[in-house]
């Protein structure tokens, strides 16, 4: 029968009293080595070539599906004259509306659901200017945050289990339509 080596070996006679002193732990075999640094760099190279592309505010229509694929949900797509409107409703009930000018660009997003959306994947290139003006911002804790600026405005409440919000572009905004329209 085979015996395993023991992982522990000493290397020298115990000069000190301290049978710990001298302790090193056998060489590992170099294909395991190999085998580990290879499996590191296939995760670090798999998460580097994911493409970020998600319908996003100011984004094309046509990232639309892949949107759709990171929330695991359902489109549907229902259009005016002045605009297309894609509605994606996740497995647990959040409510994402995409709403897409008749050049194909996304001017405003709504949702409504139990939790909070990713809104660095709704708002796209319009995140850090949210972030700014919400951090900016002297409100209660509870309360709703209203962003008004120029060429963004977002609303968000919720409490618990009722989160809703819209996030549109005033300057993109198709003739005809008020903001009203995008909920």
């Amino acid at each position: 029968m085979f015996l395993r080596q023991p992982r522990i070996v000493l290397l020298e006679s115990n000069v000190d009293n301290n049978p710990f002193s001298r302790i090193r732990s056998p060489p590992t075999n170099p294909l395991t080595s190999i085998f580990r640094l290879s499996a590191i760099l296939a995760v670090v190279a798999a998460l580097f070539s994911i493409p970020p592309a998600f319908a996003s505010l100011g984004g094309s229509v046509a990232s639309i599906q892949s949107d759709q694929a990171r929330m695991q949900g359902t489109v549907r797509v229902s259009s005016t004259a002045s605009y297309a409107l894609h509605q994606i409703q996740t497995p647990s009930g959040l409510i994402v509306r995409e709403y897409v000018s008749p050049a194909g660009k996304v001017f405003g997003v709504a949702w409504h659901g139990p939790f909070r959306p990713d809104l660095k994947q709704l708002l796209g290139a319009y995140f850090g200017q949210y972030q700014q003006a919400a951090n900016a911002s002297r409100r209660a804790r509870h309360a709703p945050l209203i962003i008004r600026q120029p060429n963004l405005v977002v609303e968000f409440r919720g409490h618990m289990r009722d989160f809703a919000g819209r996030a549109y572009l005033p300057g993109d905004l198709p003739a005809g339509i008020s903001a009203e329209s995008i909920q």
